[in-house]
């Protein structure tokens, strides 16, 4: 690269550095946030366990129901439960999966509850520093849960407990309550091709 390209690259850098400095010293409030993360494409449950160990990491205590997969084995689930910090994370699993296993609205509408309960004591609990909810967007749209009543538990949370919500289609009064909205987008997936989903890629 010429001198004259170098000087112009740090030019635009140094003003990328002053717009992000203005930017950090504006954010002064600290509370804790909203995170939904929806969208039909793969990752959301992925991204948002990487930020469950992110928490841990930093040694917060966190809780995570979750909605659809929690009769499957997944590796998320099984680094966790190996893992020294499992003691710091309240997990707990619908009973019943994947609600189109059973055909069984009933039985499905009862093992919601059951994980919601869970949910909302660890949604009232100040010590739970993150409350991952993972695919509770299935359980609004299927109308196993009433979306009044989730919202409102999630805005009345201990004010510096972070929630993450996973899930397609998610309501629009979950992303009107949302700090942080990432829509992952469904350009190409392996399986819709044929390759079968495989053990510590695809759960």
């Amino acid at each position: 690269m010429d001198e004259d390209k170098k000087l112009s690259h740090n030019a635009r850098m140094q003003r990328k550095k002053e717009v992000v400095d203005a930017a950090i010293e504006r954010a002064r409030e600290e509370r804790g946030i909203v995170i939904l993360i929806t969208g039909n494409g793969k990752g959301k449950t992925t991204s948002a366990f990487g930020t469950l160990y992110r928490a841990l990491g930093h040694g917060r205590r966190a809780g995570v129901v979750q909605f659809i997969k929690g009769t499957q084995a997944t590796g998320e689930v099984t680094f966790l439960q190996q893992s020294s910090a499992a003691a710091a994370v309240q997990y707990h699993a619908m009973a019943t999966g994947f609600t189109w296993n059973t055909q069984d609205w009933d039985a499905d509408k009862r093992a919601a509850d059951e994980a919601w309960a869970q949910a909302a004591r660890l949604l009232r609990d100040p010590a739970v520093d993150l409350v991952l909810l993972d695919e509770l967007t299935y359980m609004l749209k299927y109308r196993y849960l009433d979306t009044a009543a989730v919202v409102e538990a999630i805005r009345s949370r201990p004010p510096m407990q972070t929630v993450i919500v996973t899930g397609r289609a998610a309501k629009p009064e979950l992303v009107e309550l949302a700090d942080t909205v990432s829509e992952i987008a469904d350009c190409k997936h392996a399986f819709k091709a044929g390759v079968k989903a495989q053990p510590g890629i695809d759960f």
